[in-house]
């Protein structure tokens, strides 16, 4: 298909949708990357979604706002363009009707309505939040079959960190976590990074800043990690959390080529039932998609500097 007749059918569905909605009618091109196009409604859009999942972002400065919703949006379309590419399905619906299951519950709603009600007062259709996540999971499907082979996990490590993490704890102590994942290679980079969001999460609030600078796959959530049992973490970090009282953070903490802050929103403590073979699964997938999220963010700054991008 030729890029003419590309953008001409993309306007044309544009049009055609926003009629029936309060956007504006004149439909500006913003950006082109490769045979794709953002439009001023696109970014809108994008606004709204990025709004409802985190509304903390709201009261970011509108630069920086417009800054992390262009970014968005424009690593969005890098990696629909890399998926088209592959011939990479889901297998069926049931799949991606869990991930939103999953990103709903997150939102603390309880079924799929209300959360369509909740998105219509933000100019969202469902539809819309679904194509999104479909991406997201084909983009996920995407690196796990490229990189699933590279992966290096140690079962017998962690099998007995694990045993002793349980000999050690009586009870089971539980936080709800939130994380911001910062990364680069040169270390010199990553110490001026950390200043910076030092400085934003005392301005602008550790969700926002989370938001702006993690890198990982929780950033659009200001950073919600969700409840993590204390055996999920390792004995360096449970050292650093335990002192910390709820609402307080880390400081930066060094992983290999990364550093992390997690703040605690929450922090529990039960009789321990342990299921020692589910909580070893838990541990293993832990350790797996903080691989894969790693080789994800690898794999999309090479194509992404390789891809052109110009502004209209």
């Amino acid at each position: 298909m030729s890029e003419k007749l590309t953008y001409f059918i993309t306007f044309v569905l544009i049009l055609l949708f926003t009629t029936s909605n309060s956007y504006s009618s004149k439909i500006k091109i913003l950006y082109k990357i490769e045979n794709e196009i953002i439009t001023n409604y696109d970014i809108a859009i994008e606004k709204n979604y990025l709004i409802a999942l985190n509304n903390n972002l709201q009261k970011l400065p509108k630069n920086q706002l417009e800054s992390f919703v262009k970014e968005s949006m424009i690593r969005e379309k890098i990696k629909k363009i890399e998926l088209e590419k592959f011939n990479i399905v889901l297998q069926d619906d049931k799949f991606l009707d869990q991930v939103i299951k999953d990103l709903y519950g997150s939102l603390n709603f309880q079924n799929l309505n209300d959360f369509e009600k909740y998105l219509s007062k933000y100019k969202i259709n469902a539809k819309i939040v679904r194509e999104k996540l479909k991406i997201e999971t084909l983009w996920n499907k995407l690196i796990f079959q490229k990189y699933n082979k590279s992966l290096k996990i140690d079962n017998k490590n962690l099998k007995k960190k694990l045993e002793n993490k349980i000999k050690k704890t009586k009870k089971l102590e539980e936080f709800n976590l939130s994380e911001i994942l910062i990364r680069d290679d040169l270390e010199e980079k990553l110490k001026k990074q950390i200043k910076q969001i030092n400085n934003d999460i005392e301005k602008l609030g550790f969700e926002n800043a989370a938001t702006i600078y993690s890198k990982s796959s929780t950033a659009k959530l200001g950073g919600k990690i969700g409840w993590v049992k204390s055996s999920q973490i390792s004995d360096e970090i449970i050292k650093i959390l335990k002192p910390l009282k709820i609402g307080n953070h880390t400081d930066p903490i060094k992983l290999n080529n990364s550093y992390i802050i997690l703040k605690i929103n929450n922090k529990k403590t039960t009789e321990k039932k342990i299921d020692f073979k589910k909580e070893l699964e838990k541990l293993i997938n832990i350790e797996k998609n903080k691989q894969l999220n790693q080789f994800s963010n690898i794999y999309f700054n090479k194509i992404k500097q390789n891809t052109f991008i110009s502004e209209i």
